[in-house]
């Protein structure tokens, strides 16, 4: 009879948790030495900026069914340059009755075109459906609005949370303060315009962007009079989608910032925002993945060395015994899968499976260090 066979349940239990801390310790020893040598740096800034959402947006963005939206509109002004162009441009898609229209764009400074900036001015008194950005400066606690903003336009900031020196862009404000006043975001204005009434309270936070993949309708701004179906009772938003200074980095890749916006409408108004699991949650759960891997794993071993003298060896091996822990961590990210396609909820488990790789020196460390307790007493 083997030892394990010997103890009572509740030293089993002592031995599993045992091992799953030391693996945990292992890969924590190895996690400092990497991130902290300079040759991995470029590796631990990549990792500091990974979140376990991006996994899952990959998964879906391989698949080729993609939703479209049904209700938001992009049109691309890239190439409009001329400010009698662009009211032209919004008189246009105000005719064809969206109901909300808005704007990504800021109108700083008049022009020498005169005319052109009293077209402007005009057509933004002549569009009631619009709701026009402008930008909240952090470095000198300022805004830059468009030239023509008066109190009887609506108008709301479009900047979205980002990190200093570049990231991803997975979150949008809610609100914002600015000079000691909230002010509600772009998205929140428009989202709730189009509603019709308030979706989420106005605080100073952010939530979490749905990412899933989803097309959304693209119109250059010459096709418009041609399209009005996709114009009429929808959001159309107006920017540059082509223009690379307006290019942000998201889980699905490079994006138009007016793209973004599309997206953090869609999450607004369908209240999918993805919910992260706390870290408390996170430790938890990955220290419970963990175990449950240590006790499947000992317990096929147990039952590999009572099989016959043909099956004990073969099954004892490395392959089979990878084959094992490969089939329980892919049910385990298959089950966090369904937890955020279905219930948009984040849960990292990536610890938990990463630790598993570590489980045959804990165990090997565990027996060593009993082995030698055992020989001093």
């Amino acid at each position: 009879m083997s030892d394990e066979q010997k103890m009572t349940k509740s030293q089993k239990f002592l031995r599993y948790a045992a091992i799953t801390l030391l693996a945990f310790c292992v890969m924590g020893i190895y996690a400092t030495l990497a991130l902290n040598m300079k040759v991995f740096s470029p590796i631990s800034k990549a990792l500091g900026d990974y979140s376990y959402e991006d996994f899952y947006y990959q998964i879906l963005g391989n698949t080729e069914d993609k939703d479209t939206s049904n209700i938001v509109t992009l049109v691309d002004m890239t190439e409009l340059f001329s400010r009698r162009d662009l009211a032209n441009l919004l008189t246009e898609i105000e005719s064809l009755h969206p109901k909300v229209m808005g704007v990504d764009v800021v109108f700083q400074g008049l022009k020498e075109d005169t005319i052109g900036d009293q077209m402007v001015i005009q057509a933004a008194k002549d569009c009631p459906s619009a709701v026009f950005g402008y930008m909240l400066i952090d470095k000198t606690d300022d805004a830059v609005h468009s030239f023509f903003m008066s109190d009887s336009l609506q108008e709301a900031f479009i900047n979205m949370p980002r990190q200093l020196y570049g990231g991803l862009k997975r979150s949008m404000n809610i609100g914002r303060t600015h000079q000691g006043k909230l002010y509600p975001s772009f998205a929140k204005v428009v989202a709730e315009k189009y509603a019709g009434q308030e979706i989420i309270p106005l605080e100073d936070k952010t939530i979490r962007i749905n990412f899933s993949p989803m097309s959304f309708q693209k119109i250059s701004y010459k096709e418009v009079s041609q399209h009005p179906e996709l114009i009429e009772d929808r959001i159309v938003l107006v920017g540059a989608v082509k223009e690379e200074t307006d290019m942000h980095y998201t889980p699905l890749g490079k994006m138009p910032g007016t793209e973004v916006l599309g997206y953090a409408i869609e999450t607004m108004l369908k209240h999918n925002e993805v919910k992260t699991a706390p870290l408390w949650v996170v430790i938890i759960v990955s220290f419970v993945i963990t175990l449950f891997v240590v006790f499947v794993r000992i317990c096929y071993l147990d039952f590999a060395k009572s099989r016959g003298p043909i099956l004990k060896p073969l099954l004892s091996t490395a392959l089979f015994l990878g084959l094992v822990v490969f089939v329980l961590v892919a049910f385990i990210v298959w089950i966090s899968f369904i937890l955020f396609c279905k219930f948009n909820y984040s849960l990292n488990v990536g610890y938990g499976i990463v630790a598993t790789a570590f489980i045959y020196s804990a165990t090997n460390l565990y027996d060593t260090f009993k082995s030698a307790f055992t020989k001093k007493k």
